[in-house]
């Protein structure tokens, strides 16, 4: 029987792709994928600061993305300012009125073909509330937790006050 010559070409064939492969694994960069920078990535260097006079607060909006959104009027216009949860800046006892000065450290997004403001960090008067993570994620009540004394206040208050 000689089967084996009839098949030597093709055993040949599967042999050298099969050593090519692994050749060119193990060459560093070959297969490497560039890092891309996604839309919609959040990058902490990119925050800006955004000042102006609150013209209007809605604590549940249902434009995207959903919660509190402020509409900011400022020198170079009037912003669209996304705040996160609502229930998040009521613990922080953070009163946002209309007419109020306030500043934002954030920066743009599109969503949709919307322009927002995401904010990160809100000032009202001297009080200070970060609303949104370094990475860009809007914090909740659980994020209390990341600021003592926000989270001392509340316990606190839900306790009756000090005794």
């Amino acid at each position: 029987m000689k089967l084996f010559p009839k098949f030597r070409p093709i055993v040949v064939l599967v042999w050298a792709a099969a050593c090519a492969g692994s050749a060119s694994a193990q060459r560093p960069g070959v297969n490497a994928v560039p890092a891309k920078q996604t839309p919609g990535n959040y990058n902490i260097a990119n925050d800006v600061s955004l000042q102006g006079t609150v013209l209007s607060f809605t604590e549940n909006s249902q434009t995207p993305p959903i919660g509190a959104h402020v509409l900011l009027q400022t020198a170079a216009g009037n912003v669209d300012v996304h705040l996160g949860d609502a229930r998040f800046l009521r613990l922080a006892k953070l009163n946002i009125t209309q007419g109020a000065s306030v500043r934002f450290v954030g920066q743009m997004s599109s969503v949709g073909t919307n322009q927002i403001f995401l904010a990160r960090l809100v000032q009202v008067g001297t009080q200070l509330v970060a609303v949104r993570s370094d990475h860009g994620l809007p914090l909740g009540a659980a994020g209390l937790r990341a600021n003592k004394a926000l989270l001392a206040s509340a316990q606190t208050e839900q306790k009756g006050g000090a005794r």
